[in-house]
């Protein structure tokens, strides 16, 4: 089982780094673009704004991949700035920094062996992207009623009954009842249903 549990592990963070870089690749095409354009405007403030921009890209990126093979993490814009900023750092230590001390040598390999460097070095780097990309998503990850709900499970009904918390009256789209516990981003989880209920869900009726 923890054999299982390892390979299918190494294939999602592989399936990650894979994911993280195709999404950066595009989307760095659009900021090349981005940037010509506020470079050519000449501004030092636009300029600064295309850098905070390319970390944005980076951290929508991991964030996506990280939500579709391992956990719900938090949204927004400034979660992806912080997201993206801190990945780059991490990426350049352990990853551009050795590439850059071994350029000299890859160099001149010949170009059968060269290929092969390449496609192991790529093979290696989607690895590590995936490993690094996860721990960084992890910072940002939801938690409690939240999480299970956005994250398509059902809350099990814990043993012992919760307080009430709906401030604003809400019903439960499906019983109707009004025992729920309401977060503060309206996702819920109803009392008397057992289960959870996604932000989205609202009826227009609250009383």
């Amino acid at each position: 089982m923890k054999l299982k549990a390892l390979a299918r592990d190494l294939a999602k963070y592989l399936l990650h780094g894979t994911i993280f870089t195709v999404l950066a690749s595009i989307l760095g095409l659009l900021w090349v673009v981005i940037f010509a354009f506020l470079a050519l405007i000449g501004s030092i403030l636009g300029i600064i704004i295309g850098f905070g921009l390319l970390f944005v890209f980076y951290g929508f990126a991991n964030s996506l991949a990280t939500r579709l093979l391992w956990f719900p993490v938090r949204k927004g814009l400034w979660i992806y700035l912080g997201q993206g900023l801190l990945l780059g750092i991490v990426l350049v230590i352990i990853e551009f920094v050795p590439l850059l001390l071994l350029a000299g040598t890859i160099i001149s390999l010949s170009p059968s062996d060269l290929v092969i460097t390449i496609v192991l070095v790529n093979v290696l780097f989607a690895f590590v992207d995936g490993f690094v990309g996860k721990m960084i998503g992890g910072i940002w990850r939801e938690h409690g009623v939240r999480a299970k709900v956005l994250a398509g499970e059902e809350p099990v009904a814990p043993e012992v009954v919760p307080d009430v918390k709906n401030p604003d009256d809400l019903r439960c789209p499906r019983c109707r009842g009004a025992r729920l516990v309401v977060e503060k981003d309206r996702s819920a989880y109803c009392i008397d249903c057992k289960r959870g209920i996604h932000p989205t869900a609202w009826t227009a009726g609250t009383g």
